[in-house]
């Protein structure tokens, strides 16, 4: 075989040589670092020229609340914000689920980001000009927000479209608060064609002001579990309690020796919550009950607590129904598990949101939160990052927890956080 030849240079024509591969390869990595730059100014820019438009499109769907598989009207909504933007749209999955997906213009992965639907049963009580016009119903849990900031960051994707890297999928979720739009989305495909690599999800908080992203690795949300116990006695004259078993009486005793379960049977170093949050019985004031019902949640981040907890409910009911001649019907549903955030995507939202916003935006340790999120589910399957966003203003309003009839947000979030979620999906699919 012959020997491969090498073209003769002079010694200057091969310094010239290498000197334009040393140049040009300079030239690449400026190149690279200053794309990054404008496109971090970029994404800060389209998100103040979008913030007067997600404002507006936060108050309509404030106005607007609809529960879980019910949210018609704010799923027409963002498919139409959708189909403006030129990103193609898929309606009716899981019922009232909307996708999006935007195709970058260059080669790379794919990243989910997602936002849920649904409002509460609860009359507002905040005031607002842009108040519930939906009787008993509100958006107490911010799922507004979620929604309007994710429209925020499909406006700014759109637009710097050519410089992503990829494919990212906007997950606009039904039925959060039921527990079940997630599951059905994703059995319905959304991780799927093309396959999601990694998403990103982010929920209002109240505990942290506005601009603070609480940004946490490993176990972030509690298992949600609930109980519904029904205690049967027998009923009788209020002037005759000696003839009845008085299910109010058996229902108290059972609510009073649920309390010691965490404050005695706990473990002080372990997070558990176990909460009675209706108490049902009687409807005559001349009658004692024969039947009572309590309903319920325990939080925890612990199999085994949550196995002990259903365990000393049923417990408490059998030992107060036997000794007052009673009997009981008892379920207990662990929903769903925790939400894991991945320790290695972690660290780079928490690099990117920092970047993007300055390091004191950015907080990585704090108490976890009790809540349960079905976003757990899709953070068992990809890497994912579940962030909490601050949304309190003590000087504008006082701060209450989620799900009270007078929670409010700092508006200012919502540009925002459309901001970081883009930032991060643009800078995570870079090879």
């Amino acid at each position: 075989m012959a020997a491969k030849t090498v073209p003769e240079h002079s010694s200057g024509t091969v310094s010239c040589f290498l000197g334009e591969i040393c140049y040009n390869e300079e030239n690449r990595i400026s190149k690279e670092m200053e794309n990054s730059m404008i496109t971090k100014e970029a994404v800060l820019r389209l998100a103040g020229e979008c913030a007067p438009r997600l404002r507006e499109s936060w108050a309509d769907l404030h106005s607007h609340p609809e529960l879980g598989f019910e949210e018609v009207r704010t799923a027409g909504t963002v498919a139409a914000c959708l189909r403006e933007l030129g990103i193609e749209t898929e309606e009716n999955v899981c019922g009232t689920g909307v996708v999006g997906t935007i195709r970058g213009g260059l080669p790379g992965g794919t990243i989910l980001l997602r936002a849920d639907m649904d409002a509460l049963s609860v009359t507002e009580a905040t005031g607002l000009a842009c108040a519930s016009l939906a009787p008993g119903k509100m958006h107490a849990c911010g799922h507004d927000a979620h929604t309007t900031w994710l429209l925020g960051a499909a406006m700014i994707l759109s637009e710097l479209r050519e410089q992503l890297y990829g494919t990212v999928k906007l997950m606009f979720q039904p039925g959060e608060e039921v527990f079940g739009g997630a599951q059905g989305m994703i059995e319905a495909g959304i991780l799927e064609d093309p396959e999601v690599d990694m998403a990103l999800g982010a929920h209002v908080t109240p505990r942290f002001d506005a601009g603070v992203y609480h940004i946490q690795s490993g176990t972030i949300t509690a298992n949600p579990d609930f109980f519904t116990l029904r205690l049967y006695g027998r009923g009788a004259h209020g002037s005759e309690p000696q003839s009845a078993v008085d299910a109010i009486n058996m229902g108290v005793k059972v609510y009073e020796l649920l309390q010691t379960f965490v404050s005695r049977l706990s473990s002080p170093s372990q997070e558990v919550v176990l909460s009675v949050c209706t108490f049902h019985s009687g409807t005559s004031r001349g009658a004692i009950p024969g039947e009572c019902e309590l309903v319920g949640t325990v939080r925890s981040f612990r199999q085994e607590v949550r196995e002990q907890a259903k365990q000393f409910i049923e417990d408490c009911a059998k030992a107060v129904t036997g000794l007052y001649g009673g009997r009981y019907e008892y379920e207990y549903e662990m929903v769903c598990p925790s939400v894991e955030n991945d320790e290695e995507l972690t660290r780079r939202v928490q690099a990117l949101t920092a970047e993007l916003l300055g390091p004191q935006a950015v907080v990585t340790q704090a108490e976890r939160f009790m809540g349960g999120e079905d976003f757990c589910l899709i953070s068992r399957r990809v890497p994912s990052v579940y962030l909490f966003v601050g949304c309190r203003n003590d000087a504008r309003f006082p701060a209450v927890s989620l799900h009270n009839p007078a929670f409010r947000l700092d508006e200012s979030v919502l540009a925002r956080t459309a901001a970081v979620l883009a930032y991060n999906a643009l800078r995570l699919l870079e090879p």
